[in-house]
């Protein structure tokens, strides 16, 4: 096979592939001797079809399937090697006029493809001169307090109430169409529930003054927070997939039917026990210091996830990166299913910025993914999503999600990360600057906005 490249910049290439006939030639005799023994056409024994016979009726797609083989694999070749840096996959051109193939005159086939390539540059902010800052969190009483009282409900039991409607309350509800403020006849009813912590003003406020059978008009559009059309009418309305939304209204009298609370558990040892293992716990005083200890090691996590970004960040910002526009969106487009709109070019491309810097530094500091690291990295998250399982639980769930490929995927993804933002704090300097939660929360926040 012939290799030629040509290199019209920096960022964009000009590949030229010749599949020569000896390239192709053993693979497609050996294609048409396995056919053979596998044919059973009629005139002829099993395996028995003379090969100028199988030539003829399949010796086309034969040769399309060697050659395309012989092209894929090379493509693959230089996708993974190091030689290019390739950027997405080669885009083949002239692909209205490729070569014909002909197994009755064999021959050379030519193909062409566009390239993008990586920029090369040296990646900036990674020196022993960088400043980073790390916010730590101070774990307080007042903090513990909320754990405890949401731990407390967890572990309640939800009840139907009487009295007026309080802030932590489910409430179920009656819904009634509405028309010039009265009840319409033959109008839309349906019944379900919500959190009153998802509803809206002024309508939340309207609640607290109210008991069961008591009754609220509103735009059932705008009672919960946030909640899409889409999703108001098949949870709220509880309309049909083929019901006429044009007739139904927005204005509804909520009436209603149940109030529901949650009645906490008692702080004493059942609840211990569920909470952190069987006569691990013994005192509330023991339960407030392990609790304290689960905080601080998830504090102590988010605090290094909240640098990691803060350094990806800056990163991508003192990294001046320049990418094929061009050619991405020649080869984004040749997919119907992979057109983009602007804003998703743009969050596109800083995602491709971030997958070169991260190659170039993964690869200057060694990292390498074990798989006790991946057992390790599902214990944790598992632990930080449910913090009181026990340790049978949690090592079951970790041996399960083992053998989930995508999960195991997307495990070494985040390790290989963490164990680079590791190493580049190695050599940064990382200044640990106290913080309250609240602003601790905002920074995550703000810099969560700039990542998507």
């Amino acid at each position: 096979m012939k290799v030629e490249t040509n290199h019209i910049d920096e960022l964009n290439a000009e590949l030229t592939l010749v599949i020569e006939k000896d390239d192709y030639v053993g693979d497609f005799n050996k294609l048409l001797k396995d056919y053979q023994k596998k044919a059973q056409m009629k005139g002829f024994r099993k395996g028995k079809t003379p090969i100028s016979v199988l030539k003829k009726m399949y010796g086309g797609a034969l040769l399309q399937e060697s050659v395309s083989k012989i092209l894929t694999e090379k493509i693959n070749e230089l996708i993974t090697g190091d030689e290019l840096n390739i950027i997405g996959e080669p885009f083949l051109v002239e692909r209205e006029n490729l070569p014909e193939l002909d197994h009755n005159a064999m021959s050379d086939y030519t193909y062409k493809f566009e390239l993008g390539l990586e920029p090369e540059f040296e990646v900036l902010g990674v020196a022993d001169t960088d400043i980073y800052p790390r916010t730590e969190i101070e774990i307080t009483d007042s903090m513990i307090d909320e754990e405890v009282e949401s731990l407390l409900k967890r572990l309640g039991e939800q009840k139907s109430v009487e009295g007026k409607v309080e802030k932590d309350d489910v409430v179920y509800f009656h819904a009634t169409e509405l028309y010039n403020g009265k009840v319409l006849v033959d109008g839309h009813q349906s019944e379900f529930s919500c959190g009153f912590d998802k509803i809206n003003e002024p309508y939340a406020s309207e609640l607290l003054r109210l008991e069961k059978g008591g009754s609220i008009d509103v735009d059932i559009y705008q009672l919960e927070k946030d909640m899409p059309a889409s999703q108001v009418e098949k949870y709220l309305l509880k309309a049909s997939e083929d019901a006429d939304l044009s007739k139904i209204g927005n204005d509804f009298r909520l009436e209603i039917v149940d109030i529901v609370r949650v009645e906490k558990a008692q702080l004493d040892q059942d609840t211990f026990d569920k909470s952190f293992g069987k006569d691990e716990v013994k005192s509330e005083n023991e339960a407030r210091a392990k609790i304290k200890e689960f905080l601080d090691e998830h504090f102590q996590k988010e605090a290094d996830n909240l640098v990691n970004r803060e350094i990806m960040e800056t990163l991508m910002t003192v990294n001046s990166i320049q990418l094929p526009v061009s050619f991405l969106k020649k080869w984004i487009g040749q997919d119907k299913e992979k057109e983009m709109t602007d804003e998703q070019f743009e969050s596109f491309q800083k995602e491709l910025k971030w997958r070169i810097i991260k190659k170039k530094l993964v690869k200057r500091f060694e990292v390498e993914v074990k798989e006790e690291e991946i057992f390790q990295h599902f214990v944790s998250a598992i632990r930080n999503y449910s913090p009181y399982i026990d340790e049978q639980s949690l090592k079951n769930t970790a041996f399960s999600l083992m053998n989930n490929k995508e999960q195991v995927n997307s495990a070494v993804e985040a390790i290989s990360s963490g164990k680079l933002f590791d190493a580049v704090k190695e050599v940064v300097q990382i200044e640990n600057k106290p913080i309250d939660k609240e602003a601790f929360y905002e920074k995550a926040k703000s810099l969560n906005q700039k990542a998507g």
